[in-house]
């Protein structure tokens, strides 16, 4: 009986565990992603005419594929000069993308989950603006960390590189091969908890069943005295020996100070944006 509810019990966990790493692909749903995207389907808006068209082809290719696979609709937005009232801090930077997110009705699903890199590549250097914006459920993804590591580590550089070797078309397709990689990365890590919670949870029920069946052993008792072990007559001690078996060491770190420096991106008062210039 004791066997036959284990084995049940072991069944439904495998059960559990199945629907639980099934679950996001019994989500998904079709939809139609060129409608999702601004201006005859295009997720790279260039305003500059700096990208040649294969080159936006390309981008837009690998941005729906994006969306397809992880439901977070991906823009590129180039643009000569932000007009100079919105361009003086990230919080009116957010604002500008803001409305034109909204006026184009842009991101994915219900949520509007999206997220748009805006470039300025007007005349002025030290005045050029970026920034990265977020939206829906593409927050939880790219937290303030995670958008400033984008940018700092990897967009800014090919930004700043951009104006003298005129690959404007490299710095999309960067953020665009790391935006992935982040979210897979994301992924895993949602997978490895959700495969933690449905092994811990099995074990956690067998421990359970097998406390309830040790409480129900009332043979077994817990001797108090050890003279079942002791020969009739007692024992002798004959030897006595000292051995070293343990040595304890002792060690305090010694404290270095630390210098840094460098900038780095500034986020939004919102917690939506980062971004800065170059």
């Amino acid at each position: 009986m004791r066997k036959k509810l284990l084995n049940t019990i072991m069944i439904i966990m495998i059960i559990m565990t199945v629907m639980l790493v099934m679950a996001p692909a019994a989500l998904a749903s079709g939809h139609d992603y060129a409608s999702l995207a601004p201006r005859g389907g295009n997720f790279v808006i260039d305003e500059t005419g700096t990208l040649t068209e294969s080159e936006i082809e390309a981008l837009n290719a690998k941005a729906a594929a994006l969306m397809e696979n992880r439901e977070c609709a991906v823009y590129v937005w180039i643009v000569e000069l932000v007009p100079e009232a919105d361009a003086r801090t990230i919080d009116t930077l957010e604002r500008y993308v803001d409305r034109f997110y909204e006026s184009n009705d842009l991101g994915y699903g219900d949520g509007r989950n999206g997220m748009v890199l805006l470039l300025e590549i007007g005349d002025v250097p030290g005045e050029r603006d970026y920034l990265l914006n977020t939206h829906g459920a593409c927050t939880s993804v790219f937290n303030n960390s995670a958008r400033e590591q984008l940018l700092d580590d990897g967009i800014v550089p090919y930004f700043r590189s951009a104006f003298n070797n005129g690959n404007f078309y490299k710095v999309a397709d960067v953020f665009l091969n790391l935006t992935e990689y982040r979210f897979a990365e994301s992924y895993r890590n949602k997978l490895i908890l959700k495969l933690a919670v449905s092994i811990l949870i099995p074990i956690i029920v067998a421990l359970i069943v097998c406390s309830v069946w040790k409480s129900q052993m009332k043979t077994a008792k817990l001797a108090r005295e050890a003279d079942n072990y002791v020969p009739e007559g007692g024992f002798n001690l004959t030897g006595q020996t000292d051995r070293f078996l343990y040595r304890t060491t002792t060690r305090v770190k010694i404290e270095r100070s630390s210098s840094g420096g460098g900038g780095g991106s500034s986020s939004s008062s919102s917690g939506r944006s980062s971004g800065g210039k170059v």
